[in-house]
């Protein structure tokens, strides 16, 4: 007899769990099993959904890779190109002096005939050894390059090993020298002073 209630249809989530529940029972022999109907696929996704709370809030598009950033920043603008270290000149003002005699020339030394090698070694002992005995100024002869089959080398590397960072403990400016003290062929050096007491260098 029915007792007149209506029985309830279950929810897409009780059938889910409902069938979970069944396979650990053990049914007895003399009844069969009547297993609802359900669509697996249906009740896979249900019972995820169950699972993580319902939640039906759309989720967010995956970003593409274009719009993922590293945290490290990349800059790929070239490089600022390095600022060449000035060449330390002497001033016109006292280029002059030295031309007119109202600065004196120390000494001097003339790399003519001397390769290279043999020219830059004598440049920096000769400067080294003006500076150990006080020298301020001294006049470098390179030789123009003029005679047949020179090519002026001394007279092109001579400012070069000058403006380098071996010279540069010794030096602390040059300058061409004035036609009388051999032109184009000569440069006036102006030596560092020696270091004070508190061993900085005075210019």
């Amino acid at each position: 007899m029915k007792d007149g209630k209506t029985r309830r249809k279950l929810s897409d989530e009780e059938t889910i769990l409902w069938h979970r529940v069944e396979r650990t029972v053990t049914p007895l022999r003399d009844r069969a099993v009547v297993r609802p109907e359900f669509n697996q696929d249906e009740m896979a996704r249900e019972f995820r959904e169950a699972l993580s709370g319902g939640d039906q809030s759309p989720k967010p598009e995956k970003r593409r890779a274009a719009d993922i950033r590293s945290p490290i920043q990349h800059d790929h603008r070239p490089p600022a190109p390095r600022s060449r270290k000035p060449e330390p000149l002497i001033d016109r003002p006292t280029t002059r002096k030295i031309a007119k005699g109202r600065i004196s020339i120390d000494s001097r030394v003339d790399l003519h005939a001397m390769t290279q090698d043999q020219a830059h070694d004598r440049l920096y002992a000769f400067l080294a050894s003006a500076r150990s005995r006080g020298d301020r100024h001294v006049l470098v002869v390179t030789g123009k390059g003029r005679s047949p089959g020179s090519e002026g080398v001394l007279k092109r590397m001579v400012p070069v090993w000058l403006n380098g960072p071996r010279f540069s403990e010794l030096v602390s400016g040059y300058s061409s020298a004035s036609r009388h003290h051999g032109g184009e062929g000569a440069i006036y050096v102006r030596l560092r002073r020696l270091s004070r007491p508190d061993g900085s260098m005075r210019r």
